[in-house]
């Protein structure tokens, strides 16, 4: 209902007010839709690039992890190498040893590393999505509220826009006046929020947008039971954490694969050069009796080229294996740790999605209330009709207040239960 007095109390403060109140706020950016919006988002944000750049890390971790840990390690030697000769004719030649060592896995280690990196491959695609998801919502909610104050204005518009048709008249001047400082006031609004367009879009936006569309989703019914039901298969946080409890499993696993003792093989080779032991020796014996003194002379001893070659394994005894199972206890505690969240996590779901339902509920009275009001408003008969043309504007706006709060239960509605559709506007 109109009320005069509602207007005329304000309108003197207004009217010394308007001059310098109602300058417009001009947007130099092309309304976008909601869909080129939340598609800048997920190109743009940081956070969900961020998260996409684990789920490539991931990838690569797994392509370090499904190779084969043989580790190959060569070694050469040379020798001995002498800087003095101990006596004449001490000879010890020099010889080149080479070898190979390598390690060969205890059984099943590579293999469930391989399938633990693609367990974490998995839990970083859902925390991605997790994170979009959330990142995505938090921009729609404020595109709506965005959307709600241009609507608003554009209403203010319109009601000025019918005022100008009437006779000049106090009473169309002061109603003239009011709706000029409500534009202005409510136009810095809408500025002030369409910045905040801005804080989800990374640089890609230069100047604040401006959202276009309208609120008029039509109501929905849904089956309570259908809805915990999905939001507890659906849910993003119910993916994550499943996702967290296949790589606790996994690293299980590892964990007793890791249990498996590796080997270490090895072969090795000595090469000698042939050399002579001694270069010749004359050796002079005295006469001893009948026997005349005599001069023996030696050749030397020379030994042919020499090849050696060894082999052998090196195998560890893993006796702290026996002796202690922290390692164990500590992967399998893990996953139980998870196993528990996700039963308490459905709980809340549960209770969410009930919270959420009863809120819808209460928009949806709410907006029929609004629409039933705005719809007599507009059939109502009146002898004044500045007053009526106000008061449509009022509930107009009651309107667009309703409907947007009807679609944010909506989109929480549809959110805690596991869906992540974006309305069309």
């Amino acid at each position: 209902m109109y009320k005069p007095y509602r207007y005329l109390a304000l309108f003197g403060t207004l009217g010394l007010l308007w001059c310098g109140f109602t300058h417009a706020v001009e947007f130099k950016s092309p309304p976008i839709s909601i869909e080129q919006y939340l598609e800048i988002v997920r190109q743009n944000n940081s956070l969900i690039k961020n998260a996409s750049l684990d789920v490539q890390i991931a990838g690569a971790n797994k392509e370090a992890q499904s190779l084969y840990r043989i580790s190959p390690t060569v070694s050469y030697s040379r020798g001995p190498i002498q800087n003095q000769t101990p006596y004449t004719p001490y000879n010890i030649p020099a010889s080149n040893s080479y070898s190979l060592s390598f390690t060969v896995e205890g059984w099943g280690k590579r293999s469930a590393r391989e399938k633990l990196s693609q367990s974490q491959i998995n839990a970083s695609t859902t925390q991605l999505e997790n994170t979009s998801n959330d990142t995505q919502t938090n921009a729609l909610f404020t595109y709506i509220n965005t959307l709600r104050l241009l609507l608003i204005v554009n209403s203010e518009k319109a009601t000025l826009d019918k005022l100008a048709t009437y006779p000049s008249a106090q009473k169309v001047t002061d109603a003239q006046k009011f709706l000029k400082t409500q534009i202005a006031k409510t136009e810095k609004d809408l500025h002030f929020a369409s910045l905040n367009l801005l804080n989800y879009s990374g640089d890609a936006l230069k100047t604040p947008p401006l959202p276009k569309g309208n609120l008029n989703i039509p109501m929905q019914t849904y089956r309570i039971e259908d809805l915990i039901d999905q939001a507890q298969n659906n849910r993003a946080e119910v993916l994550n954490l499943m996702a967290y409890i296949e790589v606790a499993d996994k690293n299980i696993d590892l964990t007793m694969k890791n249990r498996n003792v590796d080997v270490y093989p090895y072969i090795g080779q000595m090469r000698t050069s042939q050399y002579q032991y001694s270069n010749g020796a004359n050796y002079s014996l005295p006469a001893i009796g009948p026997l005349p003194a005599q001069t023996i002379n030696t050749a030397g001893t020379t030994y042919t080229a020499q090849n050696q070659i060894t082999a052998g394994i090196t195998i560890p005894i893993p006796i702290n294996n026996f002796l202690q199972n922290a390692d164990i206890v500590r992967a399998a505690n893990q996953k139980l740790q998870n196993e528990m969240q996700l039963r308490d996590l459905k709980v809340q779901i549960g209770v969410q999605v009930l919270q959420a339902s009863l809120q819808y509920e209460g928009a949806k009275e709410n907006l029929m209330n609004a629409q039933k009001a705005y719809e007599a408003e507009l059939k109502k008969p009146s002898a004044d009709s500045v007053a009526k043309i106000m008061n449509v504007r009022d509930t107009e706006e009651d309107l667009l207040n309703s409907k947007t709060n009807h679609l944010k239960a909506l989109i929480n509605l549809w959110r805690q239960s596991g869906n992540y559709s974006v309305p069309t506007l």
